[in-house]
């Protein structure tokens, strides 16, 4: 019981840091920096590092259960053409987050199911241990 409990939570963990991952990886998508070598000038207008988009690994227990680990995605960024951005370097690219928002709310609708599955597994555990307490009354 204890072991099926402890799984469900790790369960319960790792989905959460998926969709954690997953809604800053989105709100991240579109934000721009200058490539390597760009403008001084707009220093001000870029953060000091780009950002750097993550993905989740998971990866089983010894004794059961799942570890989330968050792992930087390569490449990062990638450079686009767009020469009406403030932070773009004098060619006129900027970098951007190597981020597909598709595959990103695809991850967040897979951690809202990896979620129910386990608070399901929780849900009956403890319908388990009711009907074990009434048996022994």
């Amino acid at each position: 019981m204890i072991n099926g409990i402890s799984t469900s939570l790790s369960g319960l963990l790792a989905a959460s840091t998926r969709a954690n991952t997953a809604a800053n990886n989105i709100v991240n998508a579109y934000n721009t920096s200058t490539p390597v070598g760009g403008d001084a000038s707009t220093a001000a207008l870029r953060t000091s590092r780009a950002y750097v988009p993550q993905k989740v690994v998971n990866s089983s227990q010894k004794n059961g259960g799942v570890i989330a680990t968050k792992v930087p995605v390569n490449p990062s960024s990638f450079n686009v053409f767009n020469p009406d951005n403030p932070v773009s370097n004098e060619q006129g690219f900027v970098s951007i987050p190597n981020v597909e928002p598709a595959v990103e709310f695809a991850e967040l609708i897979k951690a809202k199911n990896a979620y129910k599955a386990n608070i399901a597994v929780l849900r009956t555990l403890a319908e388990i241990e009711e009907t074990a307490v009434d048996i022994i009354k």
